[in-house]
Parts: C-alpha cells; sequence; structure tokens
C-alpha cells in the first residue's frame, strides 16, 4: 500500500511514524499533497477539524491514536462518509491505572514524602505528618466505560464501595449504586473520579455545585479530559478549602496548568500521561496501522467510531467505614505504663487518662528512670523506634505486659519475655490495608514516574517537552516476599491490576493459587516487580541481597513495606546507580531516619519517611487496640492480639 497517501500533520510516536512510513506514503503537508491524502492520522491534542477535512477531498478514514475523539468532527466526518477509528481498550489499563496513582498518591501525600526524605527534614524534623486512608473509602466515578470499569475492579480490591453515574443505569454492574445526578454522585462519595468523554453535555460538568457537594475532605481525580472540570472553579475550592484535594492529568488548556496549582501540597498534577508507557503506545500504533491497513484492503476495521452513537460510562463507589471500637472504659489509674517514645498524640492522651502514665523521653537516660520508677510500671508500650529490649525488660521488675503500637517484632525481646512471663501484644490487621496500599502506590509511582511528573509539571518543563514514556503496571509479574497479612492484602490489590502474583515464604499456602517458589532467588528471577513484606527476623536480615538483586534484573523494580534491614542497602545502592535494577519504592531503612546519600539523587526511586500505616484513621485504630489489649490485660481478660 505504499502508494496511498497518509498525512501525519504532528510529529508522533516514533515507532508508528516509522511503521507508517514502511507501509503506506507519510505525508506532513497537507496543502501541497491534499489530492493525494486517503487518510489522516490524529492525535488527542491535535485532531481532525472541519477546516482539515474540507482541504482534504479524498479523505477516507481518520484514525485516531488514542481514544478521545473530541478533537475529531465527527458530524462533518458522517456528512462525508468519511470512517474514524480510535485505540480503545489497549490504554484503558494504564489510565485506570494513573487514577489509581493518583488518587493514593494524593491521600497518602506520595509525591510530598519523597521530597520530605531527599531534602534531609526527616533527619531534621521527625515524621511526616499523618495522611488519609485510602482503603474502604467510597469511589465515585463518572462515565463506567472501559477505562470507568478498570478503576471500579481496582477500587474494589481495596474494599472501596463502588457509585456511579452515567447517562443510563449499566445493568449489569448491579453491585454498584447508580446516582442519577453528578451532584448526587458527589455528595455520597469521598473520591469522585472523572472518567467519561468529553461531549457538549459533559463540559465543565465538575462545576462549583458539584465541588460543594464533594465537599472539604472530597477529592477528585481527572483522567478524562481538562475541559470536564470548571479550572476557575476547581482552583477557587482548593484555595478557600471547599475542596479537600486533586489529582489531575489533564487540563483545560494543555501543556498550561493554573499557577496557583503549582504552590498546593494537595494536589498531583500529571503531564497528561494516562497512556503514555512504551508497552501502550506501542500497542495503540500497531491498533492504528490495523485499523488502516483493514480499511484499504476492504476489511472490518479492529475499532471503528459508531458515529451514531459515541458514548462513555461511568462508575461510583463508597468506602466500607471502620467500624469504631466498642471498647469498654476503665479508668486504672494506679496501672503503672512506661511509653518509650513519642507516638500518636491520641494513643498518648488516651494513655493518660486510663492509666498512670510515664513517658520515658523525659528523662536523661534510661537508668534514671527506671531508679525512680521501676517498682511502678507493670506495662509498656514501644514502637518500631524503641521496643522493650534485655536491657529494658531487665530494668523493670514487676512489667507484666509489653504492647506494640506497630504489628513488628523485632524491637521486643521474645525470649526474655517468655522466660519472664510477660504477656506480649501487638496491632495487626488494622495496618494491613495502609501498608498495602502504601506497597501499590510505590509500585506504581515507580513504574509510572508519577513523583516525577508532578515535579515535571510544577517546575514547567511540560510547557517545553513531554514526559519520557515510562513502563506499564498493570500485568506485570509480581512476587511478594512473606504472604501473611500485609502479603496477602498486597496480592488481592495487584490481582485486581491483572498481574500474575507468585511468592516466597516459610510454607507453601496451598489455597491461595499463587505460585509458590521455595526460595527467593528463584522468586526474584521470575518477578518484574518484587516486594518485601515478611518479618524481620535472624533468617530475613538481608534476605534481598545481591544475588537476589541481580535475579529480579535490570528491569526488575523491588518495593520494601517490611524493614530496612531486609535489604542489603549497600548492595542495592550499588545495583540501582549500576543500572543492575531498573528502581525502588522503599518505605524502610537500615538506618532511619538516615537515608543512603546516593539514592537522594536518583530519579528512578521514591523514597518515602517510614509511613507504611501512618493514617490517622489507622493510628487511631492502632491506639484504640493498645488500649483494648492493656485494659484486657488489667482486667484478667483474654489479650485481644496476643503475641504467642
Amino acid at each position: 500500500m505504499e502508494s496511498i497517501g497518509v498525512l501525519v500533520p504532528h510529529p508522533t510516536f516514533p515507532y508508528l511514524e516509522h511503521h507508517l512510513q514502511a507501509r503506506f506514503n507519510l505525508l506532513r503537508d497537507r496543502t501541497k499533497h491534499a489530492a493525494s491524502i486517503r487518510a489522516v492520522v490524529v492525535n488527542s491534542v491535535d485532531g481532525a477539524d472541519a477546516k482539515l477535512i474540507d482541504a482534504l477531498p479524498m479523505l477516507e478514514i481518520v484514525s485516531c491514536y488514542g481514544v478521545g475523539v473530541d478533537k475529531v468532527d465527527l458530524r462533518k466526518c458522517a456528512e462525508r462518509g468519511i470512517r474514524v477509528t480510535n485505540t480503545p481498550d489497549v490504554i484503558t489499563d494504564e489510565t485506570a491505572d494513573v487514577a489509581m496513582a493518583l488518587i493514593i498518591s494524593l491521600l497518602r501525600r506520595l509525591c510530598q514524602c519523597d521530597v520530605f526524605v531527599r531534602s534531609g527534614k526527616w533527619k531534621h524534623q521527625g515524621s511526616y505528618p499523618l495522611t488519609t486512608k485510602f482503603s474502604g473509602k467510597t469511589v465515585g466515578i463518572l462515565g463506567l466505560g472501559r477505562i470507568g470499569k478498570a478503576v471500579a475492579k481496582r477500587a474494589e480490591a481495596f474494599n472501596c464501595k463502588i457509585c456511579y453515574h452515567s447517562r443510563t443505569v449499566k445493568t449489569e454492574c448491579s453491585s454498584y449504586k447508580y446516582y442519577p445526578s453528578v451532584v448526587d454522585l458527589a455528595s455520597n462519595c469521598d473520591i469522585l473520579v472523572v472518567a467519561c468523554s468529553l461531549t457538549i453535555e459533559t463540559h465543565h460538568i465538575i462545576n462549583r455545585d458539584v465541588m460543594n457537594a464533594l465537599g472539604p475532605k472530597g477529592v477528585l481525580i481527572n483522567v478524562g479530559r481538562g475541559k470536564h472540570v470548571d479550572e476557575a472553579e476547581l482552583v477557587s475550592a482548593l484555595l478557600e478549602g471547599r475542596l479537600g484535594g486533586a489529582g489531575l492529568d489533564v487540563f483545560h488548556d494543555e501543556p498550561h496548568v493554573p499557577p496557583e496549582l503549582f504552590e498546593l501540597d494537595n494536589v498531583v498534577l500529571l503531564p497528561h500521561i494516562g497512556s503514555a508507557t512504551v508497552e501502550t503506545r506501542t500497542a495503540m500504533a500497531d491498533l492504528v496501522l490495523a485499523n488502516l491497513e483493514a480499511h484499504f484492503l476492504a476489511k472490518p476495521l479492529a475499532t471503528p467510531v459508531l458515529l451514531s452513537a459515541i458514548y462513555w460510562l461511568r462508575r461510583g463507589t463508597k468506602p466500607l467505614s471502620l467500624s469504631p471500637s466498642t471498647m469498654e472504659v476503665a479508668r486504672m489509674e494506679s496501672m503503672g505504663v512506661v511509653m518509650t517514645n513519642q507516638m500518636h498524640p491520641y494513643l498518648e492522651e488516651q494513655l493518660a487518662k486510663r492509666f498512670n502514665l510515664f513517658r520515658l523521653w523525659n528523662y536523661p537516660s534510661l537508668a534514671a528512670f527506671s531508679k525512680a520508677h521501676s517498682n511502678s510500671i507493670r506495662a509498656l508500650v514501644g514502637n518500631t523506634k524503641l521496643g522493650a529490649d534485655a536491657t529494658m525488660i531487665d530494668s523493670l521488675p514487676k512489667l507484666e505486659i509489653v504492647c506494640t503500637y506497630s504489628v513488628g517484632l523485632d524491637k521486643i525481646d521474645l525470649p526474655k519475655c517468655k522466660q519472664r512471663g510477660i504477656r506480649v501484644a501487638n496491632t495487626p490487621d488494622v495496618l494491613t490495608d495502609d501498608v498495602a496500599d502504601l506497597a501499590i502506590a510505590l509500585a506504581l509511582s515507580v513504574s509510572r514516574r508519577i513523583c516525577a511528573c508532578d515535579s515535571f509539571v510544577r517546575n514547567h518543563s511540560w510547557s517545553k517537552s513531554d514526559f519520557y514514556l515510562t513502563s506499564k503496571f498493570s500485568g506485570k509479574t509480581v512476587g511478594i516476599v512473606g504472604l501473611g497479612r500485609i502479603g496477602s492484602a498486597i496480592a488481592k490489590r495487584a490481582a485486581a491490576f491483572g498481574c500474575p502474583v507468585s511468592y516466597h515464604s516459610r510454607s507453601e499456602k496451598p489455597d491461595t493459587g499463587y505460585k509458590f517458589y521455595s526460595n527467593i532467588l528463584d522468586l526474584a528471577a521470575n518477578s518484574q516487580i518484587l516486594i518485601v513484606a515478611c518479618a524481620l527476623t535472624q533468617e530475613t536480615h538481608h534476605i534481598v541481597n545481591r544475588k537476589v538483586i541481580d535475579a529480579l534484573g535490570p528491569k526488575g523494580i523491588l518495593i520494601n513495606i517490611g524493614r530496612g534491614q531486609h535489604v542489603d542497602e549497600a548492595e542495592l545502592v550499588s545495583a540501582l546507580t549500576e543500572g543492575r535494577l531498573a528502581g525502588a519504592g522503599l518505605d524502610v531503612y537500615e538506618n532511619e531516619p538516615h537515608v543512603p546519600e546516593e539514592l537522594l539523587r536518583l530519579d528512578n526511586v521514591v523514597l518515602v519517611p517510614h509511613i507504611g500505616s501512618d493514617t490517622v484513621e489507622t493510628c487511631d485504630a492502632m491506639a484504640d487496640l493498645v488500649i483494648a489489649n492493656l485494659e484486657a490485660h488489667f482486667q484478667n481478660k483474654p489479650l485481644l492480639t496476643p503475641v504467642t
């Protein structure tokens, strides 16, 4: 078909240009070659308006390198009998992935956390402020088409309730609640995701009324088109606190972004990267080529646009709220309880109300504290920073119970506790969702360079060039080290992204349906993303070593939400700087809050300051569980979460 003239009016993906050149007569000047042009390939920025169509008398087909057709004059095409195609489906997963990345990155302040670590503030200012939980939220989806449904499927794996608004009720989605208006949808969801097509009816469908209905705790996510949102009203709502936050991949006048957004920390700004992965852009190009060849061979088009009825759908969800703890409030003011270091203020406040609370950090040393109060302390509350080692336990002769404000037990001398008959309790389950959410957020952020994209927009680089193509997350093979509560929650979420899941643990778990590897080297060799989620023991110290990293390979990504000591940090730095590993997402480090300087200079890592469970909702729930275990102990009742 080398004689068939195909117009590409603007530069496009090199792979597509190369194959168009090889198969057709590729033309770039519509004026000079108007009579020879039988096909035109356009994109979501520069389409085919009436002026272009009228200038091409021999035009037979418009092939859109994208799913959106709002830049094509469909009425003019229908009048002229010109066929139109687009590239649906192939961009569905990536766009849905970006929607999820925007949601979690915004709620958990992932990009701000990365800046916090890189700037050295973690070392000098202490912990990052608590953020907001994602799992269990209600997600409302505007437009329940391919992308909307893909977003819903992913959100369901995070235990989110789904609701939606579209032009009609979707009977095949009976488990999702339908709202007849966008305002009703916004009033009944925590997160509103815009995923509909842009039409006259949906232009500025997100207006002041919708934003006010979403409210000061609500979050707006836009992966549709910039013109879906009244941008001036959005800026106003964010500045005035009438809206909780926004995650935006599209804007009204791209690449121009309202400058007021650059200074806000409750937004994540991406340079329209919904489908911008190498894998997807290649698949889109192949679909453009397939449609052109089908047309000129008089075969059925692979993805025709029906000019009589063009639609997109929409979808939504509501979160499952955590049931509030119903625990007996018993005042035991004579019971001495020591906190080893400062933790969640709510926990400290509740301990002070119920017990005789001692704060270890107010004393110059453990020796000074134990000299004054050793015989008064019957309970100790620690965490991942400072727990109960042998020295601490030996200094407290009356100690009966150790409660850790965490799930990890590596800061507690368990043999010493057993020897002394000291009970131990932790806070499992309540932090499972948050840590699993963060693991997926890190995997998405490293793969799609979410934080780098946000910086790219904020520093005005988008006005000079597009961001480079990144790597697809959906469908990647995910290996999980440790298939306990958190590992299983990660697996459930990853599976919703179409990721084959495999794992390594001390024993096989045949009921899971996931592939088991008896050693971590085999797991790494067969994974594209390796997530560390096991407990820290002598056996798992530096379980991720040079051999494991090399098995994961130069295209592999490592995610660590376990403990810093799981990874040989020196080998990790070496692999990243030498290109033996593609990237890493880290919430934990060997010597917190100290992070290797080499990592701070890399753009293929996302670094967050040990925030796995640091949401207001989860920290409150963990605190309630610590209190409940202490009260159960002193009332001679069974512990809620004993460590056996």
